[in-house]
């Protein structure tokens, strides 16, 4: 299952030890011919990792274009339509992961489909580099044009780190990029290495953590020993709470939700920075006046302080990474409101980079009402890209909105398409009032299973399964949980008496499957299901397929519409497209779980046929893809 990329910020240490409409089939305008600069030079060789195989298999009318460029992989889509337009996507932090791998767009279906060509890089390293990330990509624009000529026009976009490397691509390289669309990412290395060392520095405040016992201790103890058990008090992980709300611009939409959501990821990477004294706070001045109940007074005199590293440390982890504000292209960025890997104050300190730089009417900036990080739907990434292609290729500025204000409560309203779960349209989305509410314990093996992420499916009569939660925090330290579930009212498969419920959840890599299920209750409310887990046993036999599913005119079917899968005469899978973004899929998405342990349903052995609403789609689709797209004939 698809999973929004853990952006973690142990890069540090490697870093240190290393030193949906169809477009017209051309371009409106063209450029004014520009000259080919000379090539990029990168690193030869991959950095203390290993490569993936970059093999990959086209979709339908394109031709898949993989190998080795320098120390990195990449890939190329070429559809047979080409418009003469390219989107190089750069990925997000790869955890120091042992190989380097491509990640392919979200958005390669429709620009395929529209006659866009993509490439993208695996970089030559997995560590935090979004400057070697924009310029190994700028080398894989020089590639495809020795391949394939010169774009009419280039886009480059990413997400997290590949977003704050679209922000250093949009000032480096405007002789071969012409529009920048970055998602979810940094202000730069130093911007967002600041706010991470102030998670902790937040919660050593909390919990009492003086500068003596700071300096005399090891940072990863004095988390464990202190400031983590002083934060199990619901009191004072509030005040933390409020702290870093200040510290990064107040309360927004879903900011509770959001923190959630990312609170182990943080402490993952805080104390690495902080260790380092690359988060260094010296000399810092805090401002807190919204949300915390203390004085800034206080805070700045009670916090802990770090001094920096050595300059040459700073200027191996910072130099070659940040961001200036020095645009050379169009630039429109798309946030989330909930976001706490990078922080919706890391737009406002974009804007004003941008602004010093005199560069302000290059930017345009836009928020999304939605609690994960880079929490985007597909709908909402491809205006983005529309609306820079009308601003490059027309003149046509798109609008963006303000976030140099002192109130981000409204945030996120004029640009986002679809509901979320805890905001008022979401509430108001057919069915809402029957959701289940479950709340309980999780143990494994007896023990809790604390900070699991976990999930919940409906099991219909027939044994087939529907995801059927929305994505929230999972269980907290304690094991405890509260997860809202759909009913059949509102997503077709979820939840109605006769049927019943199962959690799973991840405990370290091992997926497991609650041994109790639980009856759905006759009226819709509050239930309580504490749920065993055993190491070991497995929860399911499944294969998970999603795509966009769309009409023989190419618009999306509506929410609602019902894609089933069959062996024969049997029914291996079904799922609904949604009214709203719901736990792995989303609107003009549908979800199905096949049941590879149903008796005819082994999808890596035979051909299954899907159905859209009852009309079969004609011709055979490879069992072993995860994502299928659909269209009616």
């Amino acid at each position: 299952m698809h999973r929004r990329l853990i952006f973690a910020f142990c890069g540090a240490l490697l870093l240190l030890a290393a030193g949906c409409d169809d477009s017209p089939s051309k371009p409106a305008g063209t450029p004014t011919p520009r000259p080919l600069p000379a090539p990029v030079e990168i690193r030869q060789e991959p950095q203390g990792v290993g490569l993936t195989d970059p093999a990959f298999d086209a979709i339908a009318g394109a031709e898949a274009i993989y190998g080795h460029l320098g120390g990195t992989v990449y890939q190329i889509e070429m559809p047979a339509n080409w418009n003469r337009r390219l989107v190089l996507y750069m990925h997000g932090f790869q955890s120091l992961a042992p190989e380097a791998s491509v990640q392919t767009p979200g958005i390669r279906d429709y620009l395929i489909r529209n006659g866009y060509a993509w490439g993208a890089s695996s970089y030559s390293g997995t560590a935090l580099i979004p400057g070697r990330a924009a310029d190994e990509t700028a080398a894989l624009w020089d590639e495809f044009v020795r391949r394939f000529g010169r774009p009419e026009y280039t886009y480059v976009t990413g997400h997290s780190m590949g977003g704050a490397a679209t922000h250093i691509a949009a000032e480096r390289y405007a002789d071969r990029f012409d529009g920048a669309l970055g998602l979810c990412g940094f202000a730069g290395q130093e911007a967002i290495t600041q706010i991470v060392g102030d998670y902790f520095y937040a919660g050593a405040f909390v919990a009492g953590v003086t500068q003596q016992e700071f300096d005399d201790g090891d940072v990863y103890e004095i988390i464990d020993q202190k400031v983590r058990p002083a934060l199990r008090d619901p009191a004072k992980h509030e005040e933390w709470e409020n702290i870093l709300l200040d510290i990064t611009g107040g309360r927004r939409p879903l900011d509770r939700e959001g923190f959630a959501l990312e609170e182990e990821t943080n402490w993952f990477r805080a104390p690495i920075l902080v260790a380092f004294g690359l988060a260094s706070n010296v000399g810092h001045e805090y401002l807190l006046d919204d949300v915390a109940a203390g004085s800034a007074d206080d805070f700045n005199a009670g916090v802990v302080r770090r001094e920096p590293a050595t300059p040459e440390q700073i200027e191996s982890y910072f130099g070659p990474n940040q961001v200036t504000g020095d645009l050379q292209m169009p630039m429109i960025t798309l946030h989330t409101t909930g976001d706490w890997q990078v922080p919706i104050d890391q737009q406002q300190i974009l804007r004003r980079k941008v602004d010093v730089a005199g560069k302000g009417d290059l930017l345009v900036q836009r928020v999304v009402r939605a609690a994960e990080h880079c929490g985007f739907t597909e709908g909402e990434w491809v205006t983005g890209l529309k609306d820079l292609e009308a601003w490059v290729e027309q003149g046509t500025k798109p609008e963006g909105e303000n976030l140099l204000v002192d109130d981000l409560s409204q945030a996120g309203t004029r640009f986002t398409q679809v509901a979320r779960f805890g905001t008022p349209e979401g509430d108001e989305v057919a069915g809402a009032d029957d959701r289940l509410v479950l709340s309980g314990s999780m143990t494994v093996d007896g023990a809790p299973l604390g900070n699991g992420y976990m999930w919940i499916e409906v099991i219909g009569e027939d044994g087939l399964r529907q995801v059927c939660s929305f994505s929230e925090p999972g269980s907290d330290a304690s094991g405890a949980y509260r997860r809202a579930v759909m009913a059949e009212t509102e997503l077709k498969g979820c939840g109605t008496p006769g049927r019943r419920l199962q959690i799973l959840a991840f405990a370290g890599d091992e997926l497991l499957g609650s041994q109790e299920t639980f009856a759905w209750p006759t009226d819709a409310g509050t239930a309580t299901f504490d749920a065993t887990f055993s190491k070991g046993a497995a929860p399911r036999s499944a294969s998970y397929v999603y795509g966009n599913v769309t009409g023989a005119d190419g618009q999306p079917l509506p929410p609602g519409t019902l894609v089933e899968m069959y062996a024969g005469d049997v029914r291996c899978g079904a799922g609904a497209v949604p009214h709203m973004a719901v736990q792995f899929t989303e609107p003009s998405l549908y979800s199905i779980l096949l049941a590879d342990d149903k008796e005819g349903c082994a999808v890596a052995k035979q051909t299954l046929e899907f159905r859209v609403d009852g009309v079969a789609i004609e011709g055979t689709t490879d069992p072993s893809a995860e994502r299928v797209d659909l269209t009616l004939p």
